[in-house]
């Protein structure tokens, strides 16, 4: 995997004219982009055929969450898309996840089946008051992590400050892609839980999805090089 393949831009664009405009000015050095529901939907599914077709790899973020066989069946369709990554709401349990897994995998042995635990948008307070709930934020993502790969995916979307322990509970291999990722020279804007990538990379995170830093910057390419700088320090610290 080349080290640009870590770095997964969220196209959060009403239009698909919007989205394209950011794949071209990014050029070759740009490997690999996240459609999510809104351009998904506006685009009638067009913009992953596009970047297909441009040679990109698509991270499908439609997080689906139904009874099992709806889920599976719908999984099916996103790896028919030719995605090298889609995930499913870890929330939906262990028999939805396992018939994901099996339905996928007899597809499809080659796409990341990934599912998301808690969205880095939900803060400690919001979490007690949503679901009444004793466990922390980073409890509750470890125990869904666990369950995730009992079930037999192949990572979660969780906060970077998740993503060592759940390396250290679930395994090396057991990927982590993680938003909420933010260089000190952008703003926060509605993410709760944020991270450097320099900082992201080190606490365990495999793939950093990361969209308006890079999206909304006046230079685009610039913004994806500085974040990418910072991505090879962290891999070089590694060592």
């Amino acid at each position: 995997m080349n080290i640009s393949d870590k770095i997964i831009i969220a196209l959060d664009f009403p239009t698909t004219e919007e989205a394209k405009k950011i794949v071209e000015e990014l050029g070759d050095e740009a490997t690999t982009y996240k459609v999510g529901l809104e351009l998904f939907l506006n685009s009638k599914g067009s913009m992953v055929d596009y970047l297909v077709k441009k040679n990109k790899k698509v991270f499908l973020d439609l997080k689906f969450h139904d009874i099992p066989n709806t889920t599976a069946m719908a999984s099916i369709f996103a790896a028919h898309e030719k995605c090298f990554m889609f995930n499913v709401h870890a929330s939906g349990g262990k028999k939805m996840m396992t018939e994901v897994a099996k339905k996928v995998k007899e597809f499809n042995k080659e796409v990341l089946v990934i599912a998301v635990t808690i969205l880095t948008s939900i803060s400690e307070t919001e979490l007690k008051e949503t679901f009444s709930s004793t466990f922390s934020l980073k409890e509750l993502a470890l125990n869904l992590a666990k369950i995730t790969k009992q079930s037999g995916l192949d990572g979660i979307v969780c906060s970077p400050w998740e993503a060592n322990d759940i390396k250290k509970e679930c395994g090396h291999n057991f990927k982590t892609i993680c938003p909420g990722v933010r260089p000190l020279w952008s703003l926060t804007n509605d993410q709760e839980r944020i991270m450097t990538p320099y900082n992201a990379i080190l606490n365990g995170c495999d793939f950093l999805v990361i969209g308006r830093p890079i999206t909304k910057h006046e230079n685009p390419k610039l913004g994806f090089n500085l974040i990418l700088d910072e991505i090879k320090l962290a891999l070089q610290v590694q060592k």
